[in-house]
């Protein structure tokens, strides 16, 4: 009898800000590891949630090789590992996450267990050992490799695996922010508790997140949501917790502002106001700009002026500083997005011109982000007043946005429809650049009439 030959196999690798900097590249070594064990009939698909350092950079330099795929899709590690069994050909889909290594041996076991099955429908899941200082780290890795065997219930830490035939009769991964794979585990065994495979060679897991945030708080942390998650608690209001227990705080506002100094601000509206006067006026709209969000988290992004003569603008009120980096309005703003990321759910980019944008307003964008992971409030004149954000998206901020101009929101649409994402549009508002947008302000009640007077000067 001719023996069966194991099924072919795509490993698909969900990747979000996995390499930091081209130089501090411990990822592409191990995919170099994990081609090295692929038969011809295999291949690795790498998709990427929307990095905002060089991990697609990476990728793309990756998949120069024929056995492997770099995409990208939305932020989401449901979202990305469905992208990539769309795209993958292989009959068996082996999810691996990005910091988990699938070893030789790993592999191996993995090949025979499957040929033993003789072609049949599998599912399952790993052993997995943790790598990392806590002494805790073998025993979680105990009772994780325990009780999925006895529960079916695994994690993606254990490298999750199912034939295409099962992986379409579920849906594939339920497009939730937290416990994905514990439901994706529930719905296979519901239909197909028979077929589950667990392979005891184990794959090797990083122990960041215990290491980092300490064992027994994370071990206690993730049985909470377990039990939560058992008891109907929705997977976003855990995703809510998981950020905060993380120490992600929910919301910075990106304010960008230059230094208001006459000839170099608002100089559009000079034949109205001239040029002294347009500074007075651009040093009201940012200070009522930053006393109207008053208690939300705002760093401001300057240009110009030295450290005493913002600290004399600023008179006291608490606000962090960062410098704007060179380049084009696109690139400040996508540094700012990749900063207050690392430490924010939601970062809102916001100009001190908007003078009809509210609290009311802020909240709704903030929302909305969570919602779409992009949000827009669009200006009147063709640009966009504010920008809300869960994950940076390089397109909105490329240089071929012609900055400026009268086609920043459309040109920003095309580029968002151009990779199938689609942000939340609010109603425009108006901002203030030219001297007819300053009086209709001034009718509308955006601006008062005696605003000269609101913030009186003081010299540096």
């Amino acid at each position: 009898m001719v023996p069966f030959a194991a099924p072919s196999v795509s490993i698909v690798v969900p990747v979000f800000n996995e390499v930091p900097t081209i130089d501090r590249d411990s990822f592409t070594p191990r995919i170099h590891a994990l081609i090295e064990l692929l038969r011809p009939c295999d291949e690795i698909i790498l998709v990427d949630g929307g990095s905002s350092d060089a991990s697609w950079q990476t990728l793309q330099s990756l998949a120069v090789h024929l056995q492997i795929t770099a995409i990208q899709s939305q932020k989401g590690r449901a979202r990305q590992m469905n992208c990539g069994a769309a795209t993958a050909k292989g009959d068996i889909l082996l999810f691996l996450h990005a910091d988990t290594v699938l070893n030789a041996a790993a592999w191996n076991g993995f090949s025979q267990a499957l040929q033993a099955r003789g072609g049949q429908s599998v599912w399952g899941r790993f052993n997995v050992r943790i790598s990392g200082q806590s002494r805790w780290l073998p025993v979680v890795a105990w009772f994780m490799n325990h009780r999925s065997r006895f529960s079916k219930i695994s994690t993606g830490d254990q490298a999750l695996f199912a034939s295409r035939l099962l992986f379409e009769k579920v849906g594939g991964f339920p497009e939730q922010p937290l416990m994905e794979d514990i439901e994706w585990s529930k719905r296979l065994k519901q239909v197909a508790a028979p077929c589950f495979l667990p392979i005891d060679t184990p794959v090797m897991t990083s122990g960041r997140r215990w290491d980092t945030q300490g064992a027994w708080k994370t071990i206690l942390l993730m049985w909470r949501f377990r039990y939560q998650y058992w008891r109907g608690v929705p997977a976003t209001e855990l995703a809510r917790q998981y950020a905060d227990a993380r120490e992600k705080i929910p919301l910075t506002v990106a304010v960008f502002a230059k230094y208001p100094q006459a000839g170099r601000v608002k100089t559009r509206l000079e034949p109205m106001l001239g040029a002294e006067q347009c500074a007075e006026f651009a040093r009201y709209l940012l200070l009522s700009t930053l006393d109207k969000l008053s208690g939300a988290n705002v760093v401001l992004w300057t240009d110009g002026g030295s450290d005493a003569q913002w600290d004399s603008l600023l008179a006291g009120r608490q606000v962090t500083r960062c410098i704007q980096p060179e380049g084009h309005l696109g690139v400040r703003m996508q540094t700012a997005v990749q900063t207050h990321l690392k430490h924010s759910e939601v970062v809102v980019l916001l100009g001190p011109d908007a003078v009809q944008f509210t609290l009311n307003d802020l909240r709704a964008l903030e929302k909305a982000a969570k919602q779409h992971e992009l949000a827009f409030v669009p200006a009147l004149d063709g640009g966009y007043v504010a920008l809300a954000c869960t994950r940076c998206v390089s397109s909105v901020f490329s240089g071929h946005i012609q900055w400026g101009g009268a086609q920043v929101a459309a040109q920003t649409r095309q580029a968002l429809d151009g990779l199938g994402i689609e942000a939340k549009w609010f109603e425009a508002q108006l901002d203030i650049d030219e001297p007819e947008d300053l009086q209709q302000a001034v009718l509308q009640g955006c601006v008062p009439e005696d605003w000269v007077e609101r913030y009186p000067t003081v010299k540096v």
